[in-house]
């Protein structure tokens, strides 16, 4: 196991028993000026009941080069129950944006860090279930899940084939990656990794995988917080095939783009490519959900296939995916 500088392995270091720690919520945004002002005001309703509150100030990291979130915080800055912090971060493409939370949650000595995003509301309860959790199963990071609710009426095949759910775990289920939609780490794994989110990637995406999955080599310990509940506010443009099928073209992009030195899934998404082949005229019996369903693995394998042959996909240039 690997050893930080303080002779323990990644997970064992805590913070003083007694002391408050410091912890910042971070956010990341793009041009989502509603989003981000129900984000902040949700922010205001946590609550603590596990654990102890510590002392919180919120990051919100403008990726708008036009600085479109400065006047929500301004509105907003006055009747926070915790300071906002804005900081613009002009250069577009979300590892800059997170890259430039931990450096301001840094300078303010935050031994925590939280990510949640900009079309997200945590449920009350969220961040105390994180911070439970990272105590209870000494973790470096813990993630929890994010429920989708829509903006308006979807159609039916939408939900029955479940497109906008993501797994759920046990609580103190242990992971190798996680997504930064709704996370909790320590922000000494950043000194510990030397780097955080591969700049590198542009407006691929896929940032927050490689990142996690670069902790996770290193020796942290990631766990599932299952009861630490964020909620997605998904528009009703989402909820079309073409929308579903470029997202699941652009998570095989990522996979195929950086995880052969980390975690390789090529027989994964190959494997997937042929049962979306073999699956696809029998699907069409089944309705348009089992059609898009078939699609989607097709769509995860010629990703991976095109990142292998040198081909990114900039997932992050439109800003319903940020």
């Amino acid at each position: 196991m690997n050893m930080t500088n303080t002779g323990l392995p990644m997970g064992a270091e805590t913070i003083a028993p007694g002391r408050t720690p410091r912890l910042c919520i971070c956010v990341p945004t793009y041009k989502r000026p509603i989003g981000l002002a129900r984000l902040l005001r949700s922010i205001d309703q946590l609550r603590f009941e596990r654990v102890g509150e510590p002392a919180i100030e919120v990051i919100v990291v403008d990726n708008d080069p036009e600085a479109s979130a400065a006047t929500t915080c301004a509105e907003l800055t006055h009747t926070s129950r915790w300071p906002i912090v804005y900081a613009p971060e002009p250069r577009r493409g979300i590892a800059f944006a997170r890259n430039a939370a931990v450096r301001t949650a840094q300078s303010g000595g935050a031994e925590l860090i939280a990510f949640i995003d900009d079309d997200e509301v945590p449920e009350p309860t969220w961040l105390d279930e994180l911070l439970a959790a990272m105590g209870e199963y000494q973790a470096d990071f813990v993630a929890g899940p994010v429920l989708p609710t829509f903006e308006g009426h979807v159609p039916g095949w939408i939900l029955k084939g479940k497109f906008f759910e993501r797994p759920r775990h046990p609580t103190g289920t242990r992971l190798e990656q996680a997504a930064t939609c709704n996370v909790l780490l320590r922000t000494r794994v950043f000194y510990e990794l030397g780097h955080g989110f591969d700049e590198g990637l542009g407006l691929a995406g896929g940032e927050d995988t490689d990142f996690s999955l670069r902790a996770w080599h290193a020796g942290c310990v990631i766990v599932w917080a299952d009861a630490a509940i964020a909620h997605e506010w998904n528009p009703v443009s989402r909820a079309r095939t073409a929308w579903l099928l470029r997202r699941a073209y652009a998570v095989g992009n990522n996979w195929g783009a950086f995880d052969q030195r980390l975690h390789p899934r090529f027989r994964g998404a190959m494997r997937g490519l042929a049962k979306g082949l073999v699956s696809l005229p029998a699907s069409v019996v089944r309705g348009r959900h089992s059609i898009v369903q078939s699609l989607q693995l097709v769509a995860v394998g010629v990703g991976y296939l095109a990142a292998r042959a040198g081909f990114r996909f900039p997932a992050y240039r439109h800003t319903d995916g940020h």
